[in-house]
């Protein structure tokens, strides 16, 4: 009969898609570039009219933000897009310090020695990216790129302790700071400055001297917290308004 399908045929593959990680990745973007601000009110509502889908993604997504901490939740209100005070930064980058100094010291001298390399080379990269980038366009792929090397090399120290609620806890902490990592990137210096104190992070893992290693890992997360208090404190919402 014609038309008809034979019983062995394949059938097409139907394209299954994660609705809410993409409504996730949606309103992370929109949080990150401040297309969403901080203090805004989030209806699940209105956010499943604007991208077209039902409120069940969205809600998920809101959910997963909550637990990274740049969304908050209010019984009997809804949802709000996290507000940081200068003093939560402080307390953000303090933990971040301690724990991630925690890991690199559990370490010892055991860091994966071609992954070490993976991590200086990649560094070296993106440092001549941005010192060729001239034009709007290039300074933005540098920067875009920069956010790349940058999480990857703290997500790197940490995920070689191999302790799983260690690395939950920091990459809740890395979803909070991202916020500030992004638009930091566009201030002039901050860039180069983190890539010269990760390079010599790895130049010092290099050359097994864990200690100092451990102390100018400390030493770059403190200066980051300092420069995020100095250049974009004030950005930031002293407490979230009620909507």
């Amino acid at each position: 009969m014609a038309g008809k399908k034979s019983a062995g045929e394949a059938l097409p593959t139907i394209q299954r898609r994660n609705l809410g990680a993409d409504v996730y990745r949606i309103l992370w973007d929109r949080i990150l570039s401040r297309s969403l601000n901080p203090g805004q009110k989030l209806s699940d509502l209105r956010l499943s009219e604007q991208l077209g889908v039902s409120r069940t993604p969205v809600r998920e997504a809101l959910h997963r933000l909550v637990q990274d901490g740049v969304v908050r939740a209010e019984p009997n209100r809804g949802f709000f897009v996290a507000s940081f005070s200068p003093a939560d930064v402080g307390d953000i980058y303090d933990v971040r310090a301690a724990l991630e100094l925690w890991s690199l010291h559990s370490l010892s001298n055991k860091l994966n020695r071609d992954e070490l390399n993976e991590q200086i080379e990649a560094h070296g990269r993106v440092s001549v990216l941005i010192s060729a980038a001239v034009s709007p366009e290039d300074r933005f792929n540098a920067a875009t790129r920069f956010l790349e090397v940058d999480m990857g090399f703290h997500r790197w120290l940490v995920h070689q302790s191999e302790n799983r609620r260690l690395i939950s806890v920091i990459e809740g902490l890395w979803a909070q700071t991202a916020v500030f990592q992004k638009a930091g990137a566009h201030v002039p210096g901050w860039m180069e400055t983190a890539l010269d104190q990760h390079r010599m992070i790895l130049y010092l893992l290099s050359q097994e001297q864990q200690a100092q290693a451990e102390l100018a890992l400390e030493a770059h997360i403190m200066h980051m917290k300092d420069r995020v208090l100095a250049d974009l404190a004030p950005t930031f919402d002293q407490r979230p308004e009620r909507q």
